[in-house]
């Protein structure tokens, strides 16, 4: 795997799975190991939103694919990122998402902003409805090539309090099962 990255990829920057854009499709890249699964399900999760999208904010790419890397199973109580945003969610912290939309170059994702767009996807995604329809509708726009705005103030339009509701978001997680059937669920 690392030779072939090597030979036919070099400018890509070797990785255990990767999704490389191009022209159609693009494609995905991955060795099997004991993490296949979370790597196929995070890299064709890019494969799809690029696929599907016109564009993709770098942040949602990568909080989208880290949210659907862990198995629908175990999703809401068993995700890698889980304990780490407790903890740093009772610290106070989390990276606002406008500070996440700023990142524009994977060399600006750190492990704080992969950990915190995973955060406010899952916020998104299984907190409060408003949240999920925003997302849902800044998603929806990007599929249809209109102009989305800035999905931070989409957010705060319709939650005015939204990072102090990720915050409790957190602290009352207990691993519930989700609430939304994510793949089932139609975009409007």
């Amino acid at each position: 795997h690392a030779r072939y990255v090597k030979q036919y990829l070099p400018s890509v920057p070797y990785r255990r799975a990767l999704y490389v854009k191009g022209r159609g499709p693009g494609r995905v890249f991955a060795y099997w190991s004991r993490e296949v699964q979370a790597d196929l399900r995070h890299e064709c999760t890019h494969a799809l939103l690029h696929a599907s999208l016109h564009v993709v904010p770098l942040w949602l790419d990568e909080g989208l694919a880290q949210y659907f890397a862990t198995s629908p199973e175990t999703r809401a109580a068993a995700s890698p990122q889980l304990a780490e945003v407790q903890r740093v969610i009772r610290r106070g912290n989390i990276l606002p998402m406008a500070v996440l939309e700023k990142k524009s170059s994977l060399s600006q994702m750190g492990a704080a902003e992969y950990r915190d767009s995973w955060a406010w996807t899952h916020f998104m995604l299984d907190g409060p409805d408003e949240a999920h329809a925003e997302l849902m509708g800044f998603l929806d726009d990007l599929r249809q090539g209109n102009p989305p705005g800035v999905l931070s103030e989409r957010i705060a339009q319709r939650l005015p309090y939204a990072e102090r509701q990720l915050v409790q978001h957190f602290r009352g997680w207990s691993g519930q099962a989700t609430r939304r059937s994510h793949l089932a669920r139609p975009v409007k």
